[in-house]
């Protein structure tokens, strides 16, 4: 029998309903193993990625990809800047 693998979303949407209508009630609403709901809550409780908070908002701890994530965001703050400096030219060449 295969393993069913799944998504950071499918566990965080888990955890979600387990701590509000609980573990036992959760897993079975859901149809998986209380087991597999207990180790998800551990290691969301030990903040392992993909399973300790909204897949949108995981943690970052790798250096690298942080810097990488700051270059990306100081581009699109630039592009921001070029497309309102667009804008306004335009308008202004219109008017």
């Amino acid at each position: 029998m295969m393993k069913k693998v799944y998504s950071a979303e499918e566990r965080y949407e888990a955890l979600k309903l387990a701590n509000e209508i609980g573990n036992k009630a959760a897993a079975e609403r859901l149809g998986i193993k209380l087991d597999t709901l207990y180790t998800w809550i551990s290691k969301a409780k030990t903040g392992k990625v993909g399973y300790c908070d909204n897949p949108g908002n995981i943690p970052i701890t790798d250096p690298n990809r942080l810097k990488q994530l700051e270059k990306e965001l100081q581009e699109v703050r630039e592009e921001k800047v070029n497309r309102i400096s667009t804008q306004i030219f335009w308008r202004k060449s219109m008017s």
